[in-house]
């Protein structure tokens, strides 16, 4: 089973390959050769320890079989990891534990604008939402559509605030900008 955590490939030389099955290239790793008498020479044993994503080369997604042989020795396979990969991993975190609040946010923000759409927002709401708002927007930021991402405007005094259907309109965008992000980081 792959994790969601990625994990720099193991830069063993001669121990990985890659192989492409379908649309995804899996890491794999040599664990020894056998011997087959009847054809006199060995075979390579391989076991597949992850899935190789395709926007960042030099790192994974692991499965088991990476925990198994590599995790007990992590003293020796931490890698220095390059910036970018650094921040993959840092924005991999960040999209894995904000989407969830983001998706209750979302489910919930639909029910309300069905009864209520021209309801102003109270500025609790709206700064609630915004806690999630703010990390999935930096997160994004070096996208092409991240100019379209915004935060809910809180009312000043005086002033009217975003309604609930409005909020509903941003909410659709991040969910739209979310799931273009998810797929082009497979």
């Amino acid at each position: 089973m792959l994790t969601q955590n990625p994990v720099k490939i193991p830069g063993i030389p001669g121990k990985i390959t890659f192989m492409k099955k379908d649309d995804a290239f899996y890491v794999r790793y040599l664990v020894g050769r056998k011997y087959d008498p009847e054809k006199k020479y060995n075979t390579p044993e391989w076991i597949t320890i992850g899935r190789r994503i395709e926007a960042m080369p030099g790192l994974m997604y692991p499965n088991d079989n990476y925990e198994k042989l590599f995790c007990e020795e992590e003293d020796g396979m931490e890698e220095n990891l390059t910036a970018e990969e650094e921040q993959y991993i840092r924005d991999n975190g960040i999209y894995g534990t904000y989407n969830a609040f983001f998706t209750g946010l979302y489910n919930e923000f639909k029910q309300q604008t069905r009864k209520k759409a021209e309801e102003q927002v109270n500025r609790y709401k709206a700064e609630s939402i915004n806690k999630v708002l703010e990390p999935l927007k930096d997160m994004m930021s070096g996208e092409e559509y991240a100019d379209l991402l915004g935060l809910i405007e809180t009312a000043e005094d005086g002033e009217e605030g975003m309604t609930y259907g409005d909020v509903m309109i941003l909410l659709t965008q991040y969910k739209s900008a979310l799931t273009k992000y998810h797929r082009s980081r497979l």
